[in-house]
């Protein structure tokens, strides 16, 4: 099977979630929905929790896509923060499920599943390390180990606000919330990178 036949099982697992939800979708399902048989899904994924992580993946891997267009000639600062913003907003008002696959995945990577555990480790250093250098290009600022802290607190910040939909507990306007986050994402972050060697307010909460 080639690649075009792995992302048809991803989209059709994709449709199936958004329609039933994540426990009632089997993977006899999922090849019904992409016209295949289940031994071809399983030529791919050992098991259902893999592929659910792959849907989950190539559903919210913003800062992948966001990367693409920064390489690409034309590129410009300006635009690629203008996309970041775009992508933040489909990412906190999307409806879709997949907020819903990825609690569910996590949880299972508490329970103790070491392989979907390292998985998760991967994608969040990858997009750490993506997040650092996107802020050094759109603020035009310089590397620097901080970097990828401030970038850890944008993604989890990120996740938070997703958690608080997915139990129903958010407390604002989420259109509005997008709006706030990518502000200050675009004030908060050049201006702390620019400033970090003047800041030494909680310089006593270093260890010794």
């Amino acid at each position: 099977m080639n690649n075009d036949g792995k992302i048809k099982i991803i989209e059709a697992a994709q449709r199936l979630i958004a329609q039933q939800g994540v426990e009632k979708t089997s993977m006899r399902n999922i090849a019904e929905e992409a016209g295949l048989t289940t031994g071809a899904i399983y030529y791919y994924y050992k098991s259902k929790e893999e592929l659910l992580y792959d849907v989950m993946d190539y559903a919210t891997a913003i800062t992948t896509r966001i990367m693409q267009i920064r390489q690409e000639p034309t590129a410009q600062p300006d635009a690629v923060l203008d996309e970041i913003a775009r992508a933040v907003c489909q990412r906190l008002t999307d409806n879709s499920g997949h907020w819903r696959l990825r609690f569910y995945l996590a949880y299972q990577a508490a329970l103790g599943d070491e392989a979907l555990r390292a998985k998760f480790a991967g994608d969040h250093s990858g997009q750490a390390d993506r997040t650092a250098r996107l802020f050094n290009y759109v603020f035009d600022t310089k590397a620097r180990p901080e970097d990828l802290y401030l970038a850890n607190i944008m993604i989890a910040a990120l996740d938070g606000i997703n958690l608080q939909q997915f139990i129903g507990a958010l407390p604002v306007d989420i259109d509005e919330q997008a709006r706030i986050y990518n502000e200050f994402f675009a004030f908060a972050i050049p201006l702390f990178q620019k400033n970090i060697d003047k800041i030494h307010r909680f310089k006593f909460l270093e260890k010794k």
